[in-house]
């Protein structure tokens, strides 16, 4: 998996897995306070919808995103990849 550019406009299936990793928040950006940007971790969703579709395991999408922000946000050892790989599986995505 690799970060990708934000969609312009956010699809419902695109808005859900942004909750997600909002909620997940792996770099800790709640730490710093209200105000911080929403769109944090949007280069992540068009990686994470195609991961989705290919009908990836809770497995293989921790481990991609535990790589992906140890890699691209310079986190080591990110806490959560499995609660947040289960969360994101569980979603309801439509066709749409």
């Amino acid at each position: 998996m690799q970060t990708s550019s934000p969609p312009r406009s956010l699809s419902p299936n695109a808005l859900r897995v942004r909750a997600v990793l909002y909620a997940w928040d792996p770099i800790g950006v709640h730490d710093i306070g209200a105000g911080w940007p929403e769109d944090e971790y949007d280069d992540l969703i068009v990686p994470v919808l195609a991961a989705l579709a290919d009908g990836t395991s809770v497995e293989q999408l921790a481990a991609d995103l535990h790589a992906v922000v140890e890699s691209d946000y310079g986190i080591p050892s990110p806490h959560g990849c499995h609660a947040a790989a289960r969360e994101l599986l569980s979603l309801p995505l439509t066709d749409a």
